[in-house]
């Protein structure tokens, strides 16, 4: 009775021995390192396959750039041929009599049909003429004195203006009214540019 309280394993081999504990290894030894390893390994492997994923992505991304570099355009172009089909039979038309009066309405024409296809890709010209100027729109090239129209107007376009998709693209060069002064101006165009109500800067 007293040897069966001392030992609680009366069935066991040995007095006092430790029950075993499993520790998942070979030998039932804890072997951090070993799972460690492993770990780290994997850890490799997955970054340097994330690594080789990054690369293909980048180089698969500037190939693409290039690629929108070169034929961007090609959709614009390819609208636009057909005018410069139309300008080349109207230069190619044998000489005659009437044969200015057809070549300045044909380039007319397709001048017209160029304007409705690059509407097509946002383009838009800027309406100056009579309108206030606008230095987010305009850039004078000239102010001469005018007292039929107020002061900062423009009075003539010398080169258009367009917008694409809302936003500037060219400024009008423009030529603006100035009310004339007191002592007289020469109004030659030489000026200096207006600010957005027309007067001198």
């Amino acid at each position: 009775m007293t040897d069966e309280k001392r030992n609680p394993y009366p069935d066991s081999s040995g007095e006092g021995e430790e029950i075993p504990v499993d520790t998942g290894g070979p030998s039932g030894e804890l072997l951090p390192e070993e799972g460690a390893e492993d770990e780290l390994s994997q850890v490799k492997s997955r970054l340097a396959y994330l690594a080789a994923e990054f690369d293909n992505y980048r180089k698969r991304n500037a190939r693409e750039r290039e690629t929108i570099v070169a034929f961007g355009n090609e959709r614009l172009l390819k609208a636009i041929l057909p005018f410069l089909d139309n300008l080349e039979r109207a230069i190619s038309q044998p000489a005659g009599t009437d044969t200015a009066e057809a070549i300045l309405s044909g380039v007319r024409i397709t001048y017209e049909q160029v304007l409705a296809e690059l509407r097509k890709f946002g383009l838009e010209q800027v309406e100056s003429v009579g309108k206030p100027f606008d230095p987010n729109l305009h850039e004078a090239v000239g102010v001469v004195p005018w007292e039929g129209s107020p002061e900062g107007t423009v009075l003539a376009e010398n080169r258009k203006g367009y917008l694409l998709n809302g936003r500037l693209l060219r400024p009008s060069h423009v030529t603006v009214a100035q009310a004339p002064s007191a002592s007289g101006s020469s109004g030659d165009g030489e000026s200096e540019t207006p600010d957005a109500s027309g007067r001198e800067r």
